[in-house]
């Protein structure tokens, strides 16, 4: 997963976002905590990579 978020852009991260979004909420429902444990350290992989995409766009705003 991380090496898949570090090359992606920003419109795949979002994208990528939502899908496991919707993953980790049917996993959910049906009752699997495991999957839903893994979809959960998936998405915080992914708000890391949109957080180093906002810190590099905010650094090269200074520059």
């Amino acid at each position: 997963m991380n090496r898949l978020a570090e090359t992606t852009t920003q419109k795949d991260i979002s994208a990528l976002e939502r899908h496991v979004l919707a993953s980790r909420d049917i996993a959910t429902q049906i009752g699997d905590p495991f999957l839903s444990y893994l979809l959960s350290m998936a998405l915080f992989t992914i708000y890391e990579k949109k957080a180093q995409h906002e810190n590099e766009a905010l650094k090269s705003g200074f520059s």
